[in-house]
């Protein structure tokens, strides 16, 4: 396989500067000069991302061809999927709009798929925060990155859909690939993971394929990604929900998980409150998600009609690129229940 042989997809929504950082760092990518393709799937009703798409396409370098999408239907398996459908390579990668790549990323990932062929292949993300952002920082940091400190090669769990390589060819089952009743809640990939999963591919994990985040400064409140550890928690109960048939024992087992982790890190994030500990984020935002769990049908909604179009934000000074350590990523998906 070669640069070639993969498209860059890059979903967006009403985010116009977010879209040019993220295109514009894979203008330097070390793999240019070989020629690859990204190609932009725009989720606004009225096409904003055509401005964009425009002035990126004139300023494009030698090798890297931009294509456009447009996909009205709001939601973000409704974006994925349109991308899927105009997809002409066997290979490709997946960068969020509010995400950017460093010149190896692209080189890193197909090294490792290459070594490995694994179905997905996935990279860590370095949360790049604004430096006023303190109370909670490690947490946040935490939360909106992806370093779990694998070695290079084949992982059992697969994590979020940006910053990874997915090889087509190896998808069992027709279209669409995306979950569209998960278009507003996120997720719109665990049922892409499961199937793969049960059809005894592979995941694979290239640690120098890193991307950075760029979260929306209204997202790095806690009111927001509790939210998220909620939907999150989530996971394994939707998946047993819709499997045909529903395997209602797992999702009871699920539901005994959640409420005692809930009890649990409910209970130690109460102890560190109680002496302002800095790191008691944590322990909340694992009770959240064991709540997720128990409350399984409710519904939370992030994209979509829902979504949050980017608003401007104050000037900030330049945050480090360095990665952030992470124990367990907030972009990891819970566990895939058994296979039927």
């Amino acid at each position: 396989m070669s640069p070639k042989d993969i498209t860059v997809v890059i979903p967006t929504y009403n985010r116009p500067e977010s879209l040019h950082r993220a295109v514009e760092s894979l203008f330097w990518q070390s793999v240019r000069k070989d020629g690859f393709s990204v190609l932009i799937a725009d989720n606004s009703a009225d096409a904003s991302a055509r401005f964009a798409f425009d002035a990126l396409a004139g300023k494009a370098p030698d090798g890297v061809t931009l294509h456009y999408v447009h996909a009205p239907a709001p939601g973000v398996a409704n974006a994925r999927n349109a991308a899927m459908d105009a997809l002409t390579t066997q290979l490709v990668a997946f960068l969020d709009d509010d995400q950017s790549a460093p010149v190896h990323w692209l080189e890193e990932l197909l090294a490792t798929y290459e070594g490995y062929g694994a179905a997905v292949t996935f990279g860590p993300i370095s949360a790049e925060l604004p430096d006023d952002i303190t109370t909670h920082r490690s947490y946040f940091e935490d939360f909106f990155g992806r370093e779990p400190r694998l070695r290079e090669g084949f992982v059992d769990k697969p994590y979020g859909c940006g910053n990874s390589l997915l090889d087509t060819h190896q998808i069992p089952g027709g279209k669409p690939w995306f979950d569209i009743r998960m278009n507003e809640v996120g997720g719109e990939d665990d049922l892409l993971w499961a199937r793969l999963k049960q059809a005894g591919r592979k995941f694979a994990w290239a640690p120098k394929a890193t991307c950075y985040e760029h979260p929306l400064p209204q997202r790095v409140t806690l009111s927001y990604t509790l939210r998220r550890a909620l939907a999150y928690g989530q996971g394994p109960c939707t998946l047993a929900r819709r499997a045909d048939p529903p395997r209602y024992a797992s999702l009871a087992m699920w539901m005994g998980i959640g409420a005692g982790k809930f009890a649990l890190h409910g209970l130690k994030w109460l102890a560190l409150w109680a002496v302002r500990h800095p790191d008691r984020a944590f322990e909340l935002d694992k009770a959240i998600r064991g709540l997720g769990k128990v409350l399984f049908w409710k519904e939370m909604k992030f994209y979509g009609a829902a979504t949050v179009s980017q608003r401007p934000a104050p000037a900030r000074p330049a945050v480090s690129a360095d990665a952030n350590d992470r124990g367990a990523s907030r972009h990891t998906r819970e566990p895939l229940p058994a296979n039927r």
